[in-house]
């Protein structure tokens, strides 16, 4: 399934009383203190103009840059490798656990936006939630590598990447890793899908530069018609997100 919509919602307020959200943004290697802020508090702000309280923090899952990248680079080929951690606990998981679990402890509606590295971090955390008891947290993966979605946690992902408005030049981060994998079909023979472990929603974005470049809302990111690449990546985010935190709180309070 392609989620295809990345246009703007309208603004329109639902006010439910209950309604609490635990947003962070997980920030991926070598990432500048910061980096994150302008996603993190642009989308706060959003939601809390539809109803929502929303409490919201920024995680660096492998360390900003002022650590060293070699590490870095390490740590996050790591994690890919064993994406489900049959082998080993992961590296970016180790440094937001506890804050993660603990908004899921208190009965929060985490969701989790990574960037670059900090996406596969989000996809692990995922896990984690699932496998201690806690409902799915919502994830989105901006500019990601590729990595394997377990399948109950498919239909709560999206995955966006870039591509250069006026050049067409894909975001190279989020062409590597890998969602293949063998599958059955009716009959018995397995056969290989390159996407057998991709997120439910997938979406590519017309963007002003790079990989960098996402959370940018000042010039040169802004097109001729004023839309800046910030306001592009969190229309698709809210897009996807805002239907399914309603199917969440419609039901009320546990």
């Amino acid at each position: 399934m392609v989620f295809a919509e990345v246009g703007y919602l309208e603004e329109w307020h639902l006010k439910p009383a209950h309604a609490t959200i635990a947003l962070f943004t997980l920030a991926g290697v070598a990432t500048a203190p910061g980096f994150m802020d302008s996603c993190r508090d642009e989308l706060a702000l959003r939601l809390r103009a539809r109803g929502y309280a929303v409490e919201a923090d920024s995680l660096y899952p492998y360390g900003d840059w002022h650590r060293r990248i070699y590490p870095q680079l390490l740590e996050i080929a790591r994690d890919l490798l064993d994406i489900h951690e049959r082998l080993w606990n992961a590296a970016g998981m180790r440094a937001v656990k506890q804050r993660l679990l603990h908004a899921a402890e208190e009965g929060r509606t985490v969701v989790l936006v990574g960037h670059s590295g900090g996406g596969v971090t989000a996809v692990q955390a995922a896990s984690q939630f699932v496998k201690a008891g806690y409902p799915a947290p919502h994830v989105v993966q901006i500019g990601s590598p590729r990595c394997p979605v377990r399948p109950e946690l498919k239909p709560n992902t999206l995955f966006l990447s870039g591509y250069e408005k006026y050049g067409g030049r894909k975001d190279p981060i989020a062409m590597l890793g890998r969602w293949g994998g063998w599958v059955r079909g009716e009959g018995t023979v397995p056969f290989w899908r390159k996407d057998a472990h991709a997120p439910a929603a997938v979406a590519a974005l017309p963007l002003i530069g790079g990989h960098p470049d996402y959370f940018r809302a000042y010039a040169p990111y802004i097109d001729e018609e004023g839309v800046s690449n910030l306001d592009v990546t969190l229309g698709a985010v809210l897009a996807w997100l805002e239907p399914r935190l309603r199917n969440c709180f419609d039901a009320g309070p546990d």
